[in-house]
């Protein structure tokens, strides 16, 4: 016996070089169900742009890319005896023979054998129709109620049920005949992992096809330069192609700004690009601006333009009033950021914003004062929890809302 020679040749590894993983057929699988989700975005990518041509097909998309799965698949199984997937990851489809002979092809490989025409339109049936069907049904079983929550279809009317008998019934059974299509396709890929068959799927079994890898005879197909062949490969990168251009030319994309595509870029001039936001108006009682004289009534004003009934005040801080809280006029303590700008320590900012509003708290107090002396102390317990989740909310100085959290510490 020959030293390499295991002592049980069927406890040994495959001889049979040309059989593929079940790694290579899930990774062509998975490259499969990659078409229909691009092929669908580049169709509403474009039907927006031209809704009159492209409205109608976007809204038959499942037939539109059966049709189009249809031509590409005919064109690879008639050229290359393969798929599309399969023959991305040099895979193709061979006619299984019916009896082994392993001496004989040690001595003589086998020759190419091309698919037959009645194999390849059983191919186009499983491959473009069965998934058409899928969804198809998928779509029905959605329709007519399937798959929702109780209380969802509780609060749903009586359209998009089953009413008919076979409806009912369809509702009924397409979850089980839908769960034993996919143990059926786990059961062959456990099979076929421990090598307990050569058939991927049972439609191989049935049409006489085993999946192999493409040899040295199928060298001379994959010189085709066919605009079909080259297609189905330069999806994902042409998907990725038209996501950054439609970032690109989006407004915010860095084109947007004349700073960053200038020729003298510099950090200056992108700062300078950016438009500070608008002064909001200060609150009269905010103690910022000092106080008006009273003024005159309209009525004993002689008006000669309008422009002189607006009067506009500015409010600038100076060198000196830099790094000083506008509440309590002393230096920041642990500065913190208000939505509308300004910088105030986080204690005055805290008590203005989170602080009890106290023209509600009044009107609570006279309203407490009114009613009947005889009210029980859990009632004023109650109240008095009420008032205390009461917030202001709002800026002290330009009285912008403040939500929760928007109270933020900087570093200075």
């Amino acid at each position: 016996m020959h030293p390499s020679q295991p002592l049980f040749p069927e406890a040994g590894p495959s001889t049979d070089h040309t059989r593929p993983s079940l790694f290579d057929l899930l990774a062509q699988e998975q490259l499969r169900d990659l078409f229909h989700p691009v092929v669908r975005y580049i169709l509403s990518y474009f039907a927006q742009r031209y809704p009159r041509y492209l409205l109608r097909v976007l809204n038959r998309h499942e037939e539109f890319f059966a049709a189009l799965l249809l031509l590409l698949e005919r064109h690879h199984l008639k050229r290359h005896n393969a798929s599309i997937s399969e023959h991305f990851y040099g895979l193709r489809a061979s006619p299984s023979k019916s009896l082994s002979t392993p001496r004989l092809d040690a001595i003589e490989p086998t020759r190419r054998r091309d698919l037959t025409r009645k194999q390849r339109w059983g191919l186009l049936l499983f491959l473009v129709g069965l998934p058409y069907v899928r969804v198809r049904a998928q779509d029905y079983y959605e329709r007519l109620g399937g798959g929702r929550e109780e209380d969802e279809a509780v609060e749903d009317d009586a359209r998009g049920t089953a009413v008919t008998r076979p409806q009912r019934a369809f509702k009924l059974l397409y979850p089980y005949i839908n769960l034993g299509v996919d143990l059926t396709f786990l059961g062959y890929d456990i099979a076929y992992l421990f090598e307990k068959t050569d058939s991927y799927r049972p439609w191989h079994r049935w049409l006489g096809l085993r999946v192999t890898r493409r040899g040295p005879d199928d060298e001379d197909l994959t010189s085709d330069s066919s605009l079909l062949s080259r297609l189905p490969p330069l999806l994902p990168p042409l998907l990725l192609l038209l996501k950054l251009s439609q970032w690109w030319y989006s407004p915010s994309s860095p084109r947007a700004f004349s700073a960053l595509t200038s020729t003298q870029n510099t950090i200056a001039a992108t700062h300078a690009s950016i438009l500070p936001p608008r002064p909001l108006p200060i609150l009269p009682d905010s103690g910022l601006l000092p106080p008006t004289p009273p003024q005159t009534p309209l009525a004993d004003v002689k008006i000669t333009s309008p422009a002189e009934v607006i009067q506009t005040r500015e409010y600038e801080i100076g060198i000196e009033g830099y790094g000083r809280c506008p509440l309590c006029k002393r230096k920041w303590q642990n500065p913190a950021v208000l939505p509308s700008g300004w910088v105030v320590c986080w204690r005055c900012g805290w008590d203005a914003v989170e602080g009890e509003d106290e023209e509600g708290d009044e009107q609570n107090d006279d309203a407490a004062g009114d009613e009947i002396g005889g009210e029980s102390g859990s009632m004023k317990a109650t109240k008095a929890e009420n008032n205390s989740s009461r917030r202001k909310g709002r800026c002290p100085i330009t009285g912008v809302v403040v939500g929760p959290g928007e109270l933020r510490r900087v570093l200075v």
